[in-house]
């Protein structure tokens, strides 16, 4: 019994450390669609636009991806329309890109957030010019 109780201890810690498979994959913090971004922050939290915007930024803060390039892949309706990488320097770091929207693009889009090694780290849609 001793020994599986250490077991079990000392695959949680491996799992819950910076080297374990858990974290290693890191996560997105605080994400959302944002008309604006100011002093490194969004001005407003939204899940729909209207034709009248003209810029869309996805933002949130990257944990655990240091020393990767991640990747914000834009689709519209499954369609790829554009892919920003994105050097992460630290441990928790504020990152965001922007698409500028045409009124022909209407529907809804995706963001997926992409580790160096492929993984979706996180996904998140919003609806461009809803009726």
């Amino acid at each position: 019994m001793k020994t599986t109780v250490r077991h079990v201890a000392f695959s949680l810690a491996l799992l819950l450390s910076p080297s374990g498979a858990l974290f290693a994959q890191g996560s997105v913090a605080n994400a959302t669609f944002t008309s604006g971004i100011v002093e490194g922050a969004p001005t407003d939290y939204r899940e729909a636009f209207f034709s009248s915007t003209t810029v869309v930024y996805y933002y949130g803060e990257l944990i655990g991806l240091a020393g990767q390039t991640v990747t914000h892949r834009w689709s519209l309706e499954g369609k790829q329309m554009q892919e920003v990488p994105i050097k992460v320097t630290g441990s928790r770091q504020p990152a965001w890109s922007r698409i500028d929207m045409r009124p022909q693009w209407t529907g809804n889009w995706t963001v997926t957030v992409i580790s160096a090694k492929g993984e979706v780290v996180d996904r998140r849609n919003f609806a461009y010019n809803p009726q």
